[in-house]
């Protein structure tokens, strides 16, 4: 008979212990008045991708288009049980678990800067960034217009 290493028991109550990262959807951005405003790369609201951050939601400007998004997903444990930085946490696009992107509002907790990176979509061996998605990546990060 064969007894179990401890690896074998280590390992699922690691995993048991790794805290799960809940996102919650929410409708329109109204309980976060402190990340209202328009964003663009360098902080320049001439160029383009910009972001509009309002009550309702978020406007995402690109090529001469916008879209708005007013449901999307708030990653509220993202940074963990005990988190209490500035740093806040969501998912605009995608559903079911299913997020290409992550958009991180206060990044390194720098006040005003907002930081688009790859999820769902865009890394390797998994699905590319769609192309809307990958000129958002690639316009990060954002300032807060001037």
């Amino acid at each position: 008979m064969r007894t179990p290493s401890l690896a074998g028991w280590f390992l699922p109550l690691a995993l048991a212990c790794i805290p799960a990262v809940h996102a919650v959807e929410i409708t329109g951005m109204k309980d976060f008045p402190n990340l209202h405003g328009r964003y663009a790369p360098g902080g320049d609201c001439q160029r383009q991708p910009r972001i509009a951050v309002d009550a309702s939601g978020m406007v995402f400007e690109l090529e001469g288009r916008s879209e708005r998004v007013a449901r999307l997903e708030y990653a509220a444990s993202y940074g963990g049980n005990f988190y209490e930085g500035s740093s806040q946490w969501f998912f605009p696009f995608g559903r079911e678990g299913v997020y290409p992107v992550l958009m991180t509002f206060n990044a390194d907790e720098k006040p005003g800067v907002l930081s688009l990176t790859p999820h769902d979509e865009g890394y390797a061996g998994g699905p590319p960034l769609s192309p809307r998605n990958r000129a958002l990546v690639a316009g990060s990060p954002y300032l807060r217009c001037r």
